[in-house]
């Protein structure tokens, strides 16, 4: 290789590195919604920038191989002018995005507008680099007099005309920074909700810089005919795309731009842990293998090897470390779905007041969700109904008048609606009328507020302000608020009138209603396991729960917990426990750092007096594998297919009471047969007539006794009907709660 190749080659290293991550995060946004016009117009700045830089990096090192690769380097030379699609790409994205500009929308095709004169552009670039090929053109027809005279005369213009457009097509590019800046910056001013300000706000400053030292970089000096000496060149060139790239992978990380999702995020934090590797790499280690190299003439294979070791070493504690800080910064974000979830878990123990609920639901849902309108109606049966909302064409005096049968008709039987099938109900059944107020906000979502099948008025959002879809996190964020918002009115009800008998009465029941919903209504079944679970409150509300959830390809987390405490609060910790466990779960964490997360939220969302015990198992697919982590609970019972039995007798401290507690986890395998007996202490604090307990060397011996043939299912009743039996009537003071497990012989 020749020394100009080796001076080149960090500038070439340069272009190619910065362009793969941009193309990288340009796959990523394209893949979460490649419907979205936001996320085509995003990803088509990036696939521009970074197309562009990997074929500059090329270009770099075809040209430093010498002459003989010109006539290639020419044709990749033309094709750089595609990062220059970054400027229509962006004046697009600014038309589109937070909503879609008025103008554009009246303009038709603007799209194909705004992409043609760089598209012209591009091709007369292209035409002009094929040098060879225009010389045997010339030179055929210069065999021919005309031809000749043709080529004399029309020589002059058309250089001119090659040399004036290129150099007057940099004011284009001028013209759609100025102009999409311009939108961008109007949006930010107009728009409303904290969020969508705070990713146009980013977007804005990021892309800014980015499309500035650019302009430095090229279209500027080719105004005036000048050009930046090449390392000049390149370093505000892959300046400028790092900016705008890091702008809108934060705003991605941090707001949650285009919804990005958490395995989107992830993946951009991957991507960060493995560029700082890398320029660690070409950075440091290549610069020391040269020079020690060059100094001592000592083959340095063997340290880039060391390198690489210690690279695969460190990458997931780095990324660990990494992603742990940033969990905690965005935590702070009253936008971040956990945050919600854990200050609105937290708020609703305490709030009694329907306009105080109201107001915080509210401002959750516009933190949370940016929706166009948002309604709250609380229509319960027998009392006075009341509307809250905010946005265009929301009436809450005539939304709140709704008659009650109306929206049961509607409502009947589902848990969200969609605005297109809500007309369509409403057309069939005859309630375009009544429901008139409601559809005038034109709603996008329609989530019902129910408790055992006791309806309490609904959440209706409207088309978001994006005019993107609502993602899947986004729906379940919802119907988690909502779960929380039926318990909390509910709650609000009743105890406005508990100072009656008989209201309290009604409170207990629908209470205990309350509590069995949070309860799932099946288990899973699986080849390798079987599960079965029982819970039986001492009161209308108990503290205990038990719940599974989908964690993919066949593997489920079994969680069971029992809170301090009886009635409704109970509930609401255990709902809120449970609402934590289901939103981190598909985080795919070990169940020691879970059960950390679910201990720092517990602690941060309630007073000192309320805790709660807690066992979290992942079950792997096959049913012969459980990681657990125990939080003061009960032991659980690990019974072999031979009948020996013990308790798994490894734990914590509970939840809630200490925070920055790290949790242990340890790892069980199942052979064909064996039995894994989870239990809450209302099974060992069961009493009978005597004043006796149960105990737990009672519960052991009942398990080492039982027939190994029993399912899961019959394994928990055994044991459920023994303590009844020992119990002989006697009032109990504890729920009983029980979960078996059973690996498939």
């Amino acid at each position: 290789m020749n020394v100009g190749a080796l001076g080149n080659a960090p500038i070439a290293l340069a272009y190619l590195v910065v362009g793969a991550l941009v193309l990288f995060l340009g796959i990523i946004i394209l893949r979460e919604a490649p419907r979205e016009r936001a996320n085509r117009a995003t990803a088509l700045m990036l696939f521009s920038g970074g197309v562009g830089s990997v074929l500059g990096a090329i270009g770099i090192v075809l040209n430093s191989m010498g002459p003989n690769k010109a006539g290639s380097n020419d044709i990749l030379r033309s094709f750089n002018y595609i990062w220059e699609f970054f400027f229509p790409s962006l004046l697009f994205f600014a038309c589109v995005f937070p909503k879609e500009n008025r103008l554009f929308r009246r303009i038709p095709f603007a799209s194909l507008w705004i992409f043609a004169p760089h598209l012209f552009h591009l091709i007369l670039m292209i035409l002009q680099g094929q040098g060879a090929l225009w010389g045997q053109v010339a030179a055929k027809l210069a065999q021919n007099p005309a031809g000749a005279k043709a080529i004399e005369y029309g020589r002059l213009p058309f250089e001119l005309i090659f040399r004036f457009h290129q150099i007057l097509f940099s004011l284009v590019n001028l013209a759609y920074i100025a102009a999409a800046l311009t939108i961008l910056w109007n949006s930010w001013r107009r728009s409303e909700n904290p969020r969508i300000r705070a990713q146009v706000r980013t977007i804005f400053y990021g892309l800014s810089a980015c499309a500035g030292l650019y302009a430095v970089a090229v279209p500027i000096p080719a105004l005036f005919n000048t050009f930046w000496p090449p390392v000049v060149r390149s370093t505000l060139i892959v300046v400028a795309l790092v900016v705008g790239s890091v702008a809108i992978a934060y705003s991605m990380v941090r707001y949650r731009f285009l919804d990005a999702n958490l395995i989107a995020r992830k993946s951009i934090l991957y991507s960060v842990t493995l560029a700082f590797l890398l320029s660690v790499y070409m950075l440091i280690v290549r610069r020391l293998d040269a020079l020690i190299e060059t100094v001592a003439g000592v083959d340095t294979t063997i340290f880039q090897t060391a390198f690489l070791m210690l690279a695969l070493v460190l990458f997931q504690p780095l990324f660990s470390w990494l992603e742990e800080a940033l969990d905690r910064y965005f935590l702070r974000d009253k936008g971040d779905f956990r945050t919600i979830v854990r200050r609105m878990s937290g708020e609703m123990l305490t709030v009694l007041d329907l306009d105080t609920l109201a107001e915080k639901l509210l401002n959750a849902l516009r933190e949370g969700l940016p929706a166009r309108t948002t309604v709250l109606l609380v229509a319960p049966d027998r009392r006075q109904h009341s509307a809250w909302g905010f946005g265009g064409r929301v009436d809450l005096e005539a939304i709140g008048a709704i008659p009650r049968e109306a929206l049961l008709r509607l409502l009947d039987d589902t848990d969200l609606l969609r605005g297109k099938e809500a007309r369509s109900l409403a057309e069939d059944r005859a309630l375009q009328g009544p429901l008139a107020p409601l559809f005038e906000t034109e709603p996008y979502l329609i989530l019902p507020l129910r408790y055992g099948g006791n309806f309490l008025g609904l959440v209706a959002l409207g088309r978001k302000i994006t005019e993107t879809r609502y993602t899947a996190a986004e729906t379940s964020l919802l119907a988690t608020l909502t779960n929380q918002t039926s318990v909390a009115v509910t709650t609000t009800f009743l105890y406005r009138d508990s100072l009656e008998k008989k209201i309290l009465e009604e409170e207990l029941a629908v209470a205990r209603r309350i509590q069995r919903q949070f309860l799932p209504s099946s288990l899973p079944l699986s080849p390798g396991f079987t599960l079965a679970g029982l819970n039986a409150p001492s009161k209308a509300v108990g503290g205990d729960y038990y719940d599974t959830v989908d964690l993919g390809r066949g593997d489920y987390l079994v969680a069971i917990a029992d809170v301090a405490g009886k009635g409704v609060p109970a509930a609401l910790l255990a709902s809120m426990v449970q609402a934590a466990i289901r939103t981190s779960a598909l985080d795919r964490k070990p169940v020691g750092e879970l059960m950390g997360r679910l201990n720092r939220l517990v602690h941060d969302a309630t007073t000192d007096d309320r805790f709660a015990t807690c066992i979290l198992a992942e079950v792997e697919a096959d049913g012969l594998g459980v990681s657990l982590s125990n939080a003061g609970h009960n032991y659980p019972i690990l019974r072999s297919a031979n009948g020996i039995c013990r308790s798994l007798d490894e734990g914590g401290i509970p939840l809630g009471v200490q925070p920055g507690v790290q949790y242990a986890q340890t790892r069980t395998t199942l052979l064909p047969g064996d039995a894994l007996i989870m239990y809450t202490d209302g099974i060992t604090d069961a009493r009978n007539r005597l004043g006796e307990d149960f105990g737990e060397g009672r519960l052991l011996e009942l398990v080492e006794r039982l027939p190994e043939r029993l399912t899961a299912d019959e394994i928990i009743r055994a044991i459920a009907d023994e303590v009844t039996r020992f119990s002989d009537g006697a009032d109990q003071m504890d729920d009983i709660t029980l979960v078996a497990l059973k690996a498939n012989s």
